[in-house]
């Protein structure tokens, strides 16, 4: 795990980011639909990630798109429920 991560820090710093923006912007933001459209467009950036990721790792396959696509899916129908 650690190797992974010294060997791909570019890589998950961008994740980190993603997620870390769209944590903040989220938590700070009184509108629920906002909150929405912002959770959408982080679980999008996750996908989009995922699969530039293993692009460039050069493992990409349509597994790996349909779990990351599963995930984002998952916490939009989640944040979704929860929200509106």
């Amino acid at each position: 795990m650690i190797k992974d991560l010294q060997s791909h820090f570019f890589h998950y710093l961008i994740l980190l980011i993603i997620l870390l923006l769209g944590g903040v912007v989220f938590v700070n933001q009184p509108d629920k639909i906002i909150k929405f459209q912002v959770s959408s467009i982080t679980a999008i950036a996750y996908i989009l990630w995922g699969i530039l990721h293993h692009l460039a790792e050069k493992n990409l396959n349509w597994k790996i798109v349909v779990e990351y696509s599963l995930i984002g899916l998952l916490s939009i129908v989640l944040l979704g429920g929860a929200l509106l």
